[in-house]
């Protein structure tokens, strides 16, 4: 019985409605209005709410073209998922912070984040697909951003489609930033810097992006963490997100990432690109304000600095 209630405490908090008391200045707008205005519901998302019941004032299902008045209370509850496709599995999974919103993981390098058509099963999605169902919670597991399959570290999914789509907007306005640390052969003479070179993909390997004139526009900041003796250990922070976007940087500055045999970084001293997402920061999708999380060096990186000292 007592795991049973454990349960069902679990579920509810999970539940937690959008709370929202009008303001004066929205006295006499529409419902659908304040909605938009005060959570950015997009039209598809507002279909679903008003087909489930999902939104009510001062406890009442109304119609979303009524007026409200100053003082109402509103909430919303979101509509719950449709069955996951991914199947779940069992994965071990790092998580560094989980609330009704969103989940924040710590990668391991080797871990694929989504199904592709190379890694069907045993990814990150699958894991937390079989997570959230033990605990009696359907979800869809969507990702905010994502980690190649040899970088770990932080890591963010949504756990609705509202946070999603409000985080996806957080990134379009720059936002969210996230920082990593990467290991590069060689002496980096600048403490600190910005590369700005467009990316696009290679017309000899589509797989690969490189640094091309007509690319997409593509920032990242940087700066020395720590000297070593034939190697530094940098800093850097994405402005935009491009695919391999460190990696292609990095590389094209003529100082590849060890171990990132993909753009030249060949080097058996680690069985992966040593690159890690250490540092998250993000404005939360209910309280709107800034969070943030770390995550330390993992084992395979610590070994890769100490044998450079």
């Amino acid at each position: 019985m007592k795991k049973e209630k454990e349960q069902g405490e679990m579920n509810n908090a999970e539940a937690a409605p959008f709370l929202h008391t009008v303001k004066k200045e929205e006295e006499g707008k529409m419902l659908r209005q304040v909605l938009q205005q005060r959570f950015r519901f997009s039209r598809r998302l507002l279909r679903r709410l008003r087909e489930s019941q999902g939104v009510t004032v001062n406890g009442r299902v109304v119609y979303f073209t009524s007026r409200v008045t100053e003082g109402d209370a509103i909430q919303v509850i979101m509509p719950q998922d449709p069955e996951p496709a991914i199947p779940p599995q069992e994965l071990s999974l790092r998580i560094v912070f989980e609330d009704d919103d969103l989940i924040v993981l710590d990668k391991e390098p080797g871990q694929v984040v989504h199904p592709t058509k190379d890694y069907r099963d045993y990814t990150l999605a699958n894991g937390l697909v079989y997570h959230w169902r033990q605990r009696g919670e359907q979800r869809q597991a969507r990702p905010v951003t994502r980690l190649d399959k040899d970088t770990s570290g932080l890591i963010v999914f949504a756990k609705h489609a509202y946070a999603h789509a409000f985080l996806a907007k957080e990134m379009g306005k720059r936002r969210y930033r996230r920082q990593y640390l990467a290991m590069v052969r060689g002496e980096w003479l600048q403490e600190e810097g910005v590369i700005d070179a467009p990316i696009d993909r290679s017309p000899e390997e589509p797989h690969k992006r490189m640094v091309r004139e007509d690319g997409v526009e593509a920032i990242t900041h940087f700066q020395v963490e720590r000297r070593l003796k034939g190697a530094t250990l940098l800093r850097l922070e994405l402005e935009t997100g491009r695919t391999h976007q460190i990696r292609v940087h990095l590389s094209h500055r003529g100082f590849p990432i060890i171990g990132d045999t993909l753009y030249g970084g060949q080097d058996a001293t680690i069985a992966r690109q040593a690159l890690h997402a250490a540092r998250l920061c993000l404005f939360h999708p209910r309280d709107r304000r800034e969070h943030e999380w770390k995550s330390l060096m993992p084992e395979d990186m610590e070994r890769l600095v100490q044998s450079f000292l």
